[in-house]
């Protein structure tokens, strides 16, 4: 008897936690991933920072690293922290959400994995711990600029593909892009109930599904070119379609079967 009101009490608590952690989260409009974790070497060592930033894309959040941000007043974001250990069995990782005076929001479960290889098992690792944002039901309300946000909406970022450089003249099937290129160097897209990811390259984009168990858990299906403001899609077999984002920033790409739409989620 004293078993069951145990955990009685335990699932009202769990209950009660998740409940404040989304109106809690749900109040800010963004989440600021670190560019390096401290349990790790380099800058995105492993690509583990491009991917957290992906999953809270993926789960509601506004995510930025801290280079993309526009003018924004601090508080009005919450901060990512990711704690990591790699044992003799296990590796294992755990997602902290924090307010800009350091409360903890929201711990996730902690992720783990036996693959030996460091950069799959980090990965595998780093999912299993997001696997508890599933049920929160996130939904980041639009990102508030500060008051005082110029033309230029972060000093220190430079002019990035996209902007300024496209002529209002230059378009695809009769649809400006002056303006409308995803800037951010990963943006979120779904399409056909499956997650994709834009990845910013020197000619243009790349274009990965979600797969887990593939590299990176990111298969590449084609290329996005962007010369003289128009915009070609090469798939991974080179079959070429013309292709181009609309005023909300969504990739429609005219395929021979008829029009595919990706509809981004977060930039």
């Amino acid at each position: 008897m004293k078993g069951k009101i145990c955990l009685i009490v335990l699932m009202l608590f769990m209950s009660s936690y998740v409940g404040f952690s989304q109106q809690a989260i749900n109040n800010y409009s963004y989440i600021e991933v670190p560019d390096t974790f401290d349990f790790l070497r380099g800058k995105d060592q492993y690509q583990l920072n491009s991917l957290t930033k992906f999953l809270f894309n993926k789960y509601g959040f506004n995510a930025y690293f801290g280079n993309e941000l526009p003018n924004v007043r601090k508080c009005d974001g919450v901060f990512a922290e990711v704690e990591g250990s790699s044992g003799f069995i296990y590796t294992r990782i755990t997602v902290v959400v924090k307010d800009c005076n350091g409360l903890e929001l929201f711990r996730s479960q902690e992720g783990k994995s036996k693959i030996k290889e460091y950069k799959r098992a980090y990965h595998q690792a780093l999912r299993r711990a997001f696997e508890s944002f599933e049920g929160l039901g996130i939904s980041q309300p639009e990102i508030a600029l500060s008051e005082n946000n110029s033309a230029s909406t972060n000093q220190n970022t430079k002019p990035t593909m996209g902007e300024n450089t496209v002529s209002a003249s230059n378009n695809v099937s009769g649809v400006s892009i002056k303006g409308n290129f995803p800037t951010a160097r990963f943006s979120s897209y779904t399409a056909g109930g499956q997650a994709y990811l834009l990845r910013k390259t020197a000619e243009g984009y790349s274009l990965s599904q979600e797969v887990i168990g593939a590299e990176d858990d990111l298969l590449l299906i084609g290329n996005l070119e962007i010369f003289n403001g128009k915009v070609s899609y090469i798939d991974i077999k080179g079959a070429k379609s013309e292709a181009y984002f609309d005023a909300d920033k969504n990739l429609i790409i005219s395929l021979p079967s008829g029009p595919k739409t990706y509809v981004l989620v977060k930039n």
